[in-house]
């Protein structure tokens, strides 16, 4: 019931608007070992902190999608979440694709680590 009434409340945004655009973390993207030597609860929880939008929409199971919006100043990769109610998958695939076609990030990609100044992933 608790959940039902969750959505319902967070469901009201939509009243005003069609999608929403969030960050898709709250701080740059983790280095590739960040998490190594983590408990899965400690995974879990740094999880949470870096993905406070995300983490509750998925829980609620409303469709969305990431998209890249850009890069760091030390040139890791940040995204947006477009977020929209129960059966908007279309539309937010169409946003996203629209918005890909018109900023071009896939072909605007950051180095390999390997290619850096430093190897060390």
């Amino acid at each position: 019931a608790n959940e039902v009434a969750t959505a319902r409340r967070v469901g009201r945004i939509f009243d005003v608007a069609d999608v929403v655009l969030a960050p898709t973390t709250a701080q740059p993207p983790p280095l590739a070992h960040a998490f190594d030597g983590l408990t899965s609860t400690a995974t879990d929880r740094a999880i949470i902190a870096a993905c406070p939008v995300t983490f509750p929409w998925n829980l609620l199971g409303w469709p969305s999608v990431n998209i890249p919006a850009g890069f760091t100043s030390a040139g890791l990769p940040i995204g947006v979440q477009l977020m929209g109610p129960a059966n908007s998958e279309p539309l937010l695939l169409q946003l996203a694709a629209a918005l890909e076609a018109r900023n071009g990030w896939a072909d605007k990609q950051p180095p390999p680590w390997w290619e850096t100044a430093s190897s060390t992933p």
